[in-house]
């Protein structure tokens, strides 16, 4: 099948994910406000946000206007995440729920942000514990109907096979960093066999990782004989290994360039070398040692 804006990934609950989606973090509440009609208009169906993110407000307005647009809020899938302050039980059931009622009462996915919890170090054995809490009232919420699907953010393979060793409902979602320069193979073959989506956050890098990425004298070439973007190949390169993507931008050019990857493909060399630029580098956070 060719990929297109509305391809839609089959998720482990039946559900239906938007391969592509519009990514929020580090967006003002105002550039947001003023940046989702061209989200909505170039074809975005899923926007991912977080508390932490603190522009939920203009998310709110975004989804009230959607008959403006032709569009009803199903048409529309919202992401949003249990922050690492909030691990617990009741701490993440409070947190759920505040979420869900100030995006209008329905939220389509919900993940765990980190699998750590804020303020405590990284080998803390009450890190898997706690963790454990959380997910078990994710599961609680889904099976009552409060959020559409449930999924986690940053596992690595560790933590997903702890994960798998207690839940009762699988995660459907792994969000993590996932670029040219950190190509988690292991991870991906990993989601792949447990029927778990990767979705990539960062597909272009972050902060420096961003130039450092699209400068890369491969993408730029490739870039050049596609008659392409750099950044359009990047982003072609996570939808041809099976990856869900969320690219975000504060520009309205960009954001419509983002869109426009469905009208050319890689060869299989092309990905071959996009991925063997890995360096295993993240420009985010590092999860590893979560204990």
């Amino acid at each position: 099948m060719a990929l297109s804006m509305a391809t839609k990934v089959l998720l482990n609950n039946g559900a239906h994910l938007p391969a592509i989606g519009f990514g929020t973090y580090r967006i003002s509440e105002a550039a947001l406000k003023s940046l989702l009609p061209t989200v909505l208009q170039q074809g975005y169906r899923l926007i991912d946000s977080a508390p932490l993110y603190r522009n939920e407000a203009a998310l709110t307005a975004a989804l009230q206007s959607l008959p403006q647009y032709g569009l009803q809020r199903s048409d529309i899938w919202v992401a949003s995440k249990v922050p690492p302050v909030a691990q617990g039980t009741e701490k993440c059931r409070e947190s759920v729920l505040g979420t869900v009622q100030r995006l209008g009462g329905r939220l389509d996915l919900m993940l765990l942000h980190w699998p750590g919890v804020q303020g405590r170090k990284p080998a803390d054995p009450e890190q898997a514990a706690l963790r454990k809490e959380s997910w078990l009232e994710l599961e609680s919420l889904y099976n009552q109907g409060k959020v559409g699907t449930i999924g986690v953010s940053n596992y690595t393979v560790r933590h997903l096979q702890e994960l798998l060793t207690y839940c009762s409902v699988p995660p459907a979602v792994n969000q993590v960093e996932f670029h040219p320069h950190l190509v988690q193979t292991d991870l991906l073959r990993f989601c792949k066999e447990h029927q778990i989506v990767l979705q990539a956050y960062s597909s272009l890098g972050a902060a420096d990782g961003v130039k450092a990425v699209l400068q890369e004298p491969t993408i730029v070439e490739i870039a050049g004989r596609q008659q392409k973007k750099p950044a359009q190949v990047v982003l072609r390169w996570a939808l041809q290994l099976g990856i869900a993507i969320i690219p975000k931008s504060s520009n309205a050019q960009r954001i419509e360039e983002n869109a426009h990857i469905f009208d050319f493909s890689l060869t299989e060399d092309e990905i071959a070398a996009i991925s063997g630029l890995n360096k295993n580098k993240h420009y985010c956070w590092d999860p590893t040692n979560i204990a």
